[in-house]
């Protein structure tokens, strides 16, 4: 017999995957799992009660994952108002991988730029590139809160660094990208229509503890 994907057009079996993965991410924090709606809900949170105390939304990634860390970077500041930057500026990238090391691309600018209570979203299909996680462990040591978008291999080290962590269950970078990209988009447009977060803010962003 044959399987379900078979018998369907690449494009239909295409568009059921993406959405079969759309609806199953995961969420996580540093105690336990949560649904990925109160994952929403806590990301939303941070974002909101961080920028109204002057604090900034920081966005780090490579390829792919660059280029979400720019869209939403302006996404965040244009449409929603919220002080947002992603550190993909060419210059900086080649100054600092030639001078420190490609490892450090994210990890000297968040050191310099970044201040307690900031948030962080590190970004990495794999959850496994060195210099997303060097910036995750920099951002908790600033006291940055730590938001971790992630797919692939469930026990990624980029899924332990995070506050509040996400991980897309799929191998296919397309699927990764694009849902990580939903979940920032997710919590944006929320916010910018008052519907997010949906529990107390500062009840929400007091139960993760700064690191």
């Amino acid at each position: 017999m044959q399987s379900l994907s078979s018998q369907l057009p690449f494009a239909s079996d295409y568009f059921r995957q993406l959405a079969a993965v759309s609806e199953n991410f995961e969420a996580s924090d540093r105690q336990s799992q949560l649904s990925f709606a109160e994952g929403v809900d806590r990301a939303a949170a941070l974002v909101y009660r961080q920028t109204h105390q002057q604090r900034k939304v920081i966005f780090i990634g490579n390829g792919g994952s660059a280029a979400v860390a720019s869209h939403q970077a302006i996404d965040y500041w244009r449409n929603g108002g919220f002080p947002a930057i992603a550190f993909n500026d060419g210059a900086l990238l080649t100054c600092i991988s030639n001078d420190f090391g490609y490892e450090q691309v994210f990890s000297k600018p968040i050191a310099t730029f970044a201040q307690p209570g900031d948030v962080l979203f590190a970004i990495s299909s794999s959850g496994q590139s060195a210099n997303i996680l060097a910036g995750a462990r920099q951002g908790n040591e600033t006291g940055c809160y730590v938001i971790t978008l992630s797919a692939f291999k469930p026990d990624n080290p980029l899924r332990q660094l995070g506050d509040i962590n996400f991980y897309v269950p799929t191998m296919a970078y397309g699927f990764a990208e694009i849902t990580h990209l939903c979940i920032c988009h997710c919590i944006l447009d929320g916010l910018m229509k008052g519907v997010l977060p949906e529990a107390q803010v500062a009840d929400t962003a007091s139960e993760i503890s700064m690191t």
